[in-house]
């Protein structure tokens, strides 16, 4: 009996620890990134490849397309080199969240969950859906952009995350400098 009890109690544990450090984030976003992809590509493909009926007409429409390049096809036709990218690109967040996380400042850690979800998310595609690679469906009516995905979205919302923080940070540290050196110089 009480060895059960010590195993609910370490389960509790782990649990509260899993939703207390936002890593909850990274299988979130693969499930929604892969459901995603498989009911809009069912869904498009039964529609002729494109859809734009609906109330985002002119700023965003869905339509179909296999990417088998990176941001704005880089490395196109070369999905193997990709995939091995993706795998060590996720190996090395996860490092680096693992080696800094006390030290890394919760939204570090937050945008660095979602870029590591959206990447995890296009290297499943890479690999389960190889040679066809990515599948996008977001495109922007009102501009010429790339056609992209949840994954790609949650990537470059971490990265720009990553960025305003830096930015922030470097601001208050400069902030900090001047205050000190008026302190110093009184």
């Amino acid at each position: 009996m009480d060895k059960s009890k010590n195993v609910w109690q370490n389960i509790k544990r782990g649990l509260i620890w899993f939703f207390k450090s936002y890593i909850w984030i990274v299988p979130l976003c693969v499930i929604v990134d892969q459901v995603s992809k498989i009911c809009l590509e069912s869904f498009l493909k039964s529609n002729g490849g494109a859809f734009n009926d609906w109330f985002l007409k002119g700023f965003i429409s869905l339509e179909l397309h296999y990417n088998t390049g990176a941001a704005w096809s880089f490395l196109e036709d070369h999905p193997i080199i990709l995939a091995i990218i993706s795998v060590v690109a996720s190996i090395a967040i996860i490092a680096y969240i693992t080696y800094s996380y006390k030290k890394l400042a919760l939204t570090y850690r937050i945008a660095g969950y979602l870029v590591l979800g959206g990447c995890m998310g296009n290297m499943i595609d890479r690999i389960v859906y190889y040679p066809h690679g990515v599948i996008d469906f977001l495109k922007f009516d009102f501009i010429t952009f790339p056609v992209f995905n949840g994954a790609d979205s949650m990537l470059v919302i971490g990265i720009i995350i990553i960025i305003i923080k830096m930015l922030i940070d470097e601001h208050n540290e400069g902030k900090k400098k001047d205050e000190a050196k008026t302190t110093n110089n009184e």
